[in-house]
């Protein structure tokens, strides 16, 4: 993670995790590249591996390196491109029971991001209007690629 768009979606990542922990106050400690993963949080009961991707550009690499022993978490622009690749490997994602994926525009003039948990949304969703309820929720925040990103940075 070297790029201009994935150092800035990291920052904006940390002050997401600490915003979401003011009242519980749960985080013990924050880290970059550990274990090859470009944030880990230290909860007081559980661990958290965080994959910056402003881009999805391989989801097969992604899914190689997640399993159900932790929790872990994708960071990613709210693009049509990375909507489309999650959707695409939607079967594959809902096997990892801890997996979150984060959608971000922090610029958006509507909200800044949305959350989708593959297996638990699975789980409670009519697989037949799975694309609709997720597009949904996309056109919630405004669409944002790594070019238009970069732009405003």
């Amino acid at each position: 993670m070297k790029d201009k768009a994935a150092l800035f979606l990291a920052d904006w990542t940390v002050n997401f995790i600490k915003n979401k922990d003011i009242v519980s106050k749960k985080i013990e400690k924050i880290e970059n590249g550990k274990d090859g993963f470009d944030l880990y949080v230290r909860y007081k009961d559980r661990e958290q591996y965080f994959i910056i991707a402003p881009s999805i550009s391989d989801m097969n690499a992604i899914i190689q390196r997640i399993s159900n022993n932790a929790y872990f978490g994708i960071v990613a622009l709210n693009s049509k491109g990375n909507f489309d690749t999650v959707i695409k490997n939607w079967q594959k994602l809902i096997n990892f029971k801890f997996l979150s994926i984060i959608f971000v525009n922090p610029f958006s003039g509507l909200d800044k991001k949305w959350i989708v948990f593959p297996h638990t949304h699975h789980k409670i969703c009519d697989e037949s209007s799975l694309e609709n309820g997720l597009k949904s929720m996309f056109e919630m925040v405004e669409p944002i690629d790594e070019g238009q990103l970069i732009a405003k940075l």
